[in-house]
């Protein structure tokens, strides 16, 4: 997906255009579960401000980012 510099005119697209160029289906601004997480926690945090304040209200970040995932999936 999108890196954080261009998510805010990534979410803005119109649906037909975000589906082109990243290859799945545009997140809805109801939708509940929409995670955002990176290497580290600092990115995914930005990521997720930056929807929230573009009215993304189910945007939400999984602060463990990666290496925690990367953990508890070994």
């Amino acid at each position: 997906m999108a890196g954080v510099s261009e998510l805010e005119s990534a979410l803005q697209m119109e649906p037909a255009a975000f589906q082109a160029l990243y290859s799945a289906e545009k997140p809805k601004l109801e939708d509940e579960h929409l995670i955002f997480f990176c290497q580290m926690g600092k990115r995914g945090l930005q990521a997720t401000q930056l929807a929230r304040s573009l009215g993304y209200t189910g945007a939400r970040n999984y602060a463990g980012a990666y290496r925690e995932w990367l953990e508890k999936e070994s």
